[in-house]
Parts: structure tokens; sequence; C-alpha cells
């Protein structure tokens, strides 16, 4: 419903009245919803038809919906879904001049401004009021486009012609979108997890853990006289100092087979709720906690995995990257007009026989297959254990290959540069700095051809966003350790930060992803990447990679070509 006040000469339209039988009907059946929080697993069945019509546009039926604005265009199905301007949060947007209001139950059923004056404040005299809607007159606003004063909505707003069963439905959602019964979330607190894969190195482990909690440590210590402040605080701040909790930490270590994840996170969820999920890090994918996520509909802030989840359901979990098939999209793209000449040879890449492994593997082949590249060897190594004999001559096959790819961590890549290569070395040997490391590239050398790096993170700088990691961790005497993880995970907790303090005491999980997206290409808190954006429903923060060249020499690297944001297939 949009904000704009229609032209005074604008004329009024009028409706035939439902039969009085039926609106008793209707209206009756609106008075049995009850507020939920709409992405539990206990929702009702009503519920879930209501917010697969406000999200989807889908009819109980299975019919789509079906509306048409003043001016005549007509809008069917997902184009017709509620959510496409009032977002799935309910808490609308603005498009240009137009603003689109809140529909939540909190903001459609009093005269006010959707976060109120509070208890005992009177509003500004700036402050816009609206009028009260009632179960009655917001069906007639969802059908005619007039709101509870008579005034018509602006044109761009749909008029839907349901019928009182299925507007019934969509209202009894919209009184669901309300700040009540959201998950870890009290009076006091506020409770968020990140989630530890028990294969992860101590050291990698706590690269995660002392970085949030001595970020939820300054949080708590810099807000603990927020709640007492509001009691005396003027309407202007109130909202603001009232949505103080105390943040709590609980970190979630999965072990064991990862068909068991889930149903260890589900008992830790169980056990104590949480509002939200930051940062994390697993020694493979994030399957299991992406599923749980969103059947749980719990926000996944940036966790640190080198194989996300790119296909498939996905709204809750937001990645920094598409990690390792990302690099291996931008590797495909750099060879197809890069420096060595396909022609001459295979390409041969080498990978372990783990998920991460088989994922960029398959990426790889994919991408180069889509470049007109087909002649692509694979060299499979056992998932665990070390390095078998004669890997090189495996992976030559005879002829030198123009091109090998090692998919590899850096303690195999270290451990086949103390092995010669023999007298045909191949024009150009890349690496995943994802798996390992910058540093290990000056274990190839120079004799064994050119070697570069496939680099989705920031190049190194002197000084900037990279010392105010630095500077932050050492002020609070913060043990050294992997940069990266450090980084991503300060991002990941400022950003939450962030988000929270513009939500003010609207404890909506949309809304929370909603305020990410809007504010990630604007943030000031520093990660890994160099380029972090996302819009409406994107969840791939960083798009694109550099390809670096070892320079044998100086020890350093230089940059191949820009920034490349290869097409994602």
């Amino acid at each position: 419903m949009t904000g704009r006040r229609p032209a005074p000469a604008e004329t009024r339209g009028t409706r035939l009245s439902a039969a009085a039988f039926l609106l008793a009907a209707f209206l009756a059946a609106v008075a049995a919803f009850s507020p939920v929080h709409a992405d539990t697993l206990d929702a009702s069945p009503e519920i879930i038809q209501g917010m697969r019509m406000y999200r989807d546009g889908i009819l109980p039926s299975g019919e789509k919906m079906r509306a048409e604005t003043a001016g005549g265009v007509t809008f069917t199905g997902a184009m017709a879904a509620c959510a496409k301007c009032h977002r799935r949060s309910g808490m609308g947007s603005s498009e240009g001049g137009t603003r689109v209001r809140p529909v939540t139950g909190a903001a459609l059923y009093r005269p006010e401004e959707v976060f109120g004056a509070g208890h005992d404040r009177k509003l500004p005299v700036t402050t816009r009021i609206y009028p009260a809607y009632t179960d009655e007159s917001l069906a007639r606003a969802i059908r005619d486009g007039v709101d509870p004063a008579g005034r018509r909505f602006d044109a761009a707003m749909p008029r839907y012609a349901l019928s009182d069963s299925d507007l019934a439905l969509l209202i009894g959602y919209l009184k669901s979108l309300s700040t009540t019964g959201t998950p870890g979330v009290t009076d006091e607190v506020i409770r968020f997890a990140t989630v530890v894969d028990a294969r992860v190195s101590p050291a990698r482990r706590n690269a995660v853990t002392d970085v949030l909690r001595t970020f939820f440590r300054d949080k708590n210590a810099g807000t603990r006289n927020e709640a007492g402040r509001a009691r005396v605080a003027p309407w202007t701040d109130f909202r603001k100092l009232k949505a103080y909790r105390t943040w709590e930490l609980d970190v979630w270590e999965l072990s064991g087979p990862e068909e068991t994840w889930e149903a260890q996170l589900e008992e830790f969820y169980r056990s104590r709720p949480v509002f939200a999920m930051i940062s994390g890090v697993s020694a493979q994918g994030w399957d299991a906690v992406h599923r749980f996520c969103e059947r749980r509909g719990i926000p996944c802030l940036f966790p640190n995995t080198d194989a996300p989840v790119v296909s498939g359901p996905g709204y809750f979990t937001v990645y920094f990257s598409r990690g390792v098939m990302l690099e291996a999209d931008a590797l495909a793209r750099h060879l197809r007009g890069g420096p060595v000449d396909l022609r001459r040879g295979q390409v041969v890449q080498v990978y372990r026989d783990d998920e991460v492994g088989r994922a960029v593997a398959g990426a790889f082949r994919k991408s180069l297959a889509a470049s007109g590249v087909s002649e692509l060897r694979d060299v499979r190594l056992p998932a665990t254990g070390g390095l078998p004999d004669r890997i090189f001559e495996k992976a030559q096959g005879g002829d030198p290959p123009a091109t090998v790819v090692l998919w590899l961590p850096g303690s195999d890549v270290r451990r086949l540069g103390k092995r010669p290569w023999g007298a045909s070395p191949p024009g150009g040997i890349y690496l995943s700095s994802t798996l390992a490391g910058t540093a290990a590239a000056a274990a190839l050398g120079a004799p064994n051809g050119e070697v570069y790096v496939v680099h989705p993170f920031a190049l190194p700088k002197g000084k900037g966003e990279r010392d105010r990691i630095l500077t932050w961790l050492a002020a609070r005497k913060v043990p050294p350790g992997d940069e990266r993880l450090q980084s991503n995970a300060f991002f990941a907790a400022g950003i939450t930060g962030d988000a929270l303090d513009r939500m003010l005491d609207f404890f909506s999980r949309d809304y929370m992803l909603e305020w990410v997206e809007h504010m990630t290409e604007e943030s000031v808190n520093p990660s890994a990447y160099p380029r972090m954006s996302l819009g409406p429903g994107q969840r791939f923060g960083s798009k694109g990679s550099y390809i670096l060249r070892y320079e044998p020499d100086g020890g350093g690297f230089l940059p191949v070509g820009g920034w490349i944001v290869p097409e994602w297939r």
C-alpha cells in the first residue's frame, strides 16, 4: 500500500458490497488468526496458505493470484505477490517518490507510524498519522485500493480480485507479521550461535570464535546503560533504546558423520533457540547447516566455507562468495583469453576426492565446456593421506599439458614442489587461493613454468582496511591468527550490529536480512573480500576474482588483467 496521497480531483470508486452472511463469515475467519511467527515449523495451515499468497502470489487452490492497477496493468502469480513491493518482512520499501508503507499487523491496526510513540509518550508533530484499519476496511483496501479515510491509493498499488475466504487467509497472514514470538529474543537477551565443524583445526576455530566473543563483549559493554536510558528518553530515542538486549553467543560444534549434523543442530536449537547465526567455519561444505536454516527460517550470516550451497532453495544463508565454484568459473573465463595457448595441449586438473574437490572439479569442467574447451583430464587423488608416486606422469598423460590446475590445499602443493616436472613443464600452473593460499606458490617456483593463483580476495595492501582489523585485534589482545577468518568474523558481527541498530525493536528475521542486503555494499567493516554487494534476494556478496602471477625474483604477485566477474550458469 503506497503512501502517496491522490490528487484532490481524483474520483472515488465504489464496489458492490458482499452479501451480509458472507461478510460475517469472512470477519469471523480473520478474527480466528493469532499472531505467530510465520517461519516456524508449527505455523498453522492457514498461515502457510496466507504466506504463499503474500510471498509467491499463489492461491490456496494452486491458481495464480490476479491483480490490476488503476491504470489497467494486470499482474499474475509472482508479479502480483505482495512481497514484491512490501518485502517479505512486510516492512515496505520506497521507489522514486513513492513510499510503500509497512503492512504488518502492528502497522496497519493502529493510527500512527509503525514504530509508534511508545508508552506514555506523545508523537512529534511531524509524525505522519495513518488511519487505523479494521478487518473490513483492510479487505476494502486490498480489493478496491481505498484506505479507511476514503482516500485512493497510488495508481501503482494493485487491486486484488480475491474471494472472501482467500482474503481472510491473506489478512490473517498480515496479522501474523508482528514483533511477537521471534525465537531467541526475550525482553533482556538476544541470542546468536556460530557453527564450528569439529574437523577444523583449533587455530582456525579460535580465529572465528575469539573475534566473535570479543565483539560481543564490546557490544554489551558499550550498550549496558541503554535499558535504563530508555525509561526517560524522548520519543526520538525511545524505540532504539528500548531495542537494547544483551547479546549472547553459543558455539554449536558439529561432529561425526555429516548426515547427523541436522539432528545435532535441531537439538542445539530446541535447547537454546537463537535469533540468527553469525559467521562459523567448516572444513568442507555447508549443506547440512544451509538446509537447517532454510527449514527453521534462521538467518545465517557469512559463514566461512569453501563450498557454499549454490543451487536449490536458498534465502536465509548469506555467503561471502561462491567459494571454489567462483574460482573455477573465473579461471575458465581467464583461460579462454589468457596467456596460455590451450591449443598446445590438454588442461589437467588435480584434486582430492572429497566434497570440496569434487565440487570445484565439476564446476571447472562445466565452465570450460561452456567456453568451448573440451580437452580436460582429471587426476583424482584419495580424500586423505599422502600423495601417490608418479603423480606428474599421471597428470601429463604422455604429452605435456598446456595447463595444470591444482585444486589442492597448501600442504599438498608444498609436497608437489619438491618433485620434478620433467623436461617439459606445462605452460601454466594454477593454484586456488581459497584452498592453498598464496604462500604455497613459492614451493613450485620458476623452473616448473609460470605459476598463477586464482585469488577471489582483496589484494595485499600496506595500510588501510587491513590495518583496521589488525589494530582492533591488537587493542583487545586477541591473539594473531588466520587473517582471512578473523576479518570475515569481524565483518559478520559488525553487519549484524548495524542491521539491528536500524531495526529498532522489530525483531523480524526477514527484516534483518533485508537490512543486510541494503547495507553490505556500504559497510565500513573490512572483510577478506574487496567488493561486496547484495541486491534483493542475492546471497553471494563477492562475485569476482583476480588472477595473480607469481614473481619468483621478488617473491610477490602481480595481477593479470583486472577483476574477473564470470557468468554464473
